[in-house]
């Protein structure tokens, strides 16, 4: 299976250079998977299809096919853009008929070769997207906020703290170079969040920082501690005058960006003066208060919030969960969590402690940024949130249920 387990590098190889590239990788990845399927056909049976009906494929699938169904029956409010409707049917199913190949692949594949795969390839992906990042912002002509080659700069520094979070799970198993490579894609995460210019990514950032120097103090044994806690340490001097740095010479616009939050007048009027987006809930709690059940369909969201304000924000409705509603109502809702809940996963493993920090990026960074993006209405990230999470959760399939939880206090070669 030496030829599976190179897949599964290159895979995650594209997972961690989505941050920087983003399509492409996405569209290569179902290119490996394409022709590592028709490479190994002859191998495939019945018995490879079962597992796709399990709560970990269904999640998925569900919210494609609850989202496909939207778009075919909610009337196009405006005749020039019927098209938008072929564009979304296109996305949703396109989603599932990759999920299906995904699934199969995944199945055919070892769960130890997707593990090491990921232990050893996410972060030369992630450290080649940093250093493209560091190129166009420094010696590019983006400007303050960098979005590398993706829709708008929350994209870059949003997915790689996913990422780099996530790539902590296992921690405790690897050698000395993979631990230090971590804290050092920790360090490269800050530096993306003052490269975009994104504040609720920098919370995020800090939040993770400050649970991951928990989780690692109570993993470890006594002598590792304060190693743990003088690198959160280092880290968090090393990213704060970094950003100061960047500030003074003109060249990022973050800790500007923070300092508007000191500025606010904390009443709707302040808010909304500051922030355009708490203009956008407005209009949005508008358009849900008339069509609260089943909301007036997706390809309608960004017409049914310009006709509520009077102008064009050219967003959606800024919030994920606000725009499940706009789009199909409580039902949407309902399928948006679901899909969000395959995150959970992480926390029923019988290695929970091992694979709390999927559960970190996956679960907790993902929900914090749909507190203020309509994230999961792209169907680009939810097919990268869903190849994140079924890859992971196959790469657990190789962890061994252990009689009782232990300490760690070496580091296993891998």
């Amino acid at each position: 299976m030496i030829k599976k387990y190179y897949e599964a590098a290159a895979i995650v190889l594209l997972l961690g250079l989505f941050p920087a590239l983003f399509l492409p990788t996405l569209q290569l990845t179902l290119l490996i998977v394409l022709i590592g399927l028709l490479l190994s056909c002859r191998h495939i049976d019945w018995q490879m299809l079962r597992p796709l009906f399990s709560f970990r494929y269904m999640v998925f699938a569900q919210f494609y096919i609850f989202f496909f169904m939207n778009a075919l029956i909610y009337p196009v409010w405006d005749n020039p853009k019927m098209h938008y409707r072929a564009i979304v049917l296109e996305s949703w199913s396109l989603g599932l008929f990759c999920l299906g190949l995904l699934g199969i692949w995944l199945n055919m594949a070892k769960a130890e070769d997707v593990k090491r795969a990921i232990i050893h390839w996410l972060p030369y992906g992630l450290t080649v997207s940093f250093l493209i990042a560091s190129g166009i912002y420094f010696f590019g002509n983006q400007g303050l906020r960098v979005r590398l080659f993706t829709p708008n700069p929350l994209v870059p520094p949003f997915w790689f703290l996913v990422f780099v979070v996530a790539s902590f799970a296992w921690f405790f198993e690897m050698n000395r170079g993979h631990k230090a490579w971590r804290i050092m894609l920790f360090f490269m995460a800050g530096m993306m969040v003052v490269y975009g210019g994104t504040r609720l990514v920098m919370l995020a950032w800090i939040l993770c920082g400050v649970v991951l120097i928990i989780w690692g103090y109570r993993q470890s044994s006594t002598s590792f501690r304060l190693q743990i806690i003088f690198c959160g340490f280092l880290l968090g001097i090393f990213v704060s005058f970094g950003a100061m740095f960047l500030e003074s010479a003109g060249v990022s616009s973050l800790i500007h960006r923070m300092a508007v939050f000191s500025q606010v007048e904390f009443s709707l009027e302040g808010l909304s003066a500051q922030f355009p987006r708490f203009k956008i809930w407005m209009g949005v709690l508008s358009v849900i208060g008339e069509n609260p059940l089943f909301g007036v369909g997706q390809v309608n969201e960004r017409l049914a919030i310009q006709q509520e304000l009077a102008w064009s924000p050219g967003f959606r409705a800024h919030q994920t969960y606000l725009s499940y509603l706009v789009a199909g109502g409580i039902p949407a809702l309902i399928s948006g969590i679901i899909m969000q809940s395959s995150a959970l996963a992480f926390m029923k493993s019988a290695k929970r402690s091992a694979l709390f920090p999927v559960f970190l990026g996956l679960g907790v960074v993902v929900t914090l940024n749909c507190t203020t993006d309509s994230i999961f209405q792209s169907a680009v990230s939810v097919q990268v949130f869903m190849v994140t999470t079924l890859l992971f959760l196959r790469a657990c399939d190789a962890d061994q249920p252990t009689l009782a939880p232990q300490k760690h206090v070496s580091s296993a070669i891998i």
